[in-house]
């Protein structure tokens, strides 16, 4: 397995950035919502400072995704695929791609409009180019609170439909982001 992507499958590097980019949502899903009912305080402060420093670095890896997609060849749709999916399968990838970046600028914004810049656990911050804005603020929260619901449906269905075709259909969709293929 090279580091780019072939026809066939995705290279080393498209995997990498895939699966450290998955763990990154699913922590910062269950960060979010751990936090989301918890009253002020250092907790509360602690978690969203965590939940903070992952979205920014998922921010960077995200963008690297994107970028070396655009950069390669995107392994084709499996032999046999029906129309309705291979569509479905490029509406829902696509929507991850808009969701995951709408959803990590939006809590960017929020940070920013709330006078703060990107922390990356204490090592560093990452300034950002707005100003504090309690309006802006409070409609970024308002973005931040609506994208993950449709990104986390998104990603079920992209969970879901990795599973089908790997089990039900047996086609490599699957291991064409994991082991490799036949």
């Amino acid at each position: 397995m090279g580091l780019r992507n072939t026809s066939a499958e995705y290279g080393s590097l498209a995997k990498a950035l895939h699966w450290l980019i998955a763990i990154g949502l699913f922590a910062l899903i269950y960060l979010g919502l751990d936090q989301a009912d918890m009253e002020s305080g250092d907790e509360k402060s602690r978690i969203r400072f965590i939940h903070a420093s992952i979205a920014t670095i998922t921010l960077v890896l995200m963008t690297m995704r994107i970028v070396w997609r655009f950069m390669n060849e995107v392994p084709a749709h499996p032999e046999g695929m029906a129309p309705l999916q291979r569509m479905v399968s490029s509406v829902v990838h696509w929507g991850l791609y808009i969701t995951v970046f709408a959803q990590l600028l939006a809590g960017a914004m929020v940070v920013g409009t709330g006078g703060k810049g990107l922390p990356v656990f204490g090592l560093f911050t990452v300034p950002l180019p707005v100003t504090e804005n309690h309006d802006a603020h409070e409609w970024w929260e308002e973005v931040h609170e609506f994208v993950w619901k449709p990104l986390a449906l998104l990603l079920i269905i992209h969970v879901l439909a990795a599973l089908y075709n790997h089990f039900i259909a047996k086609n490599d969709v699957l291991r064409r982001m994991t082991s490799g293929v036949k």
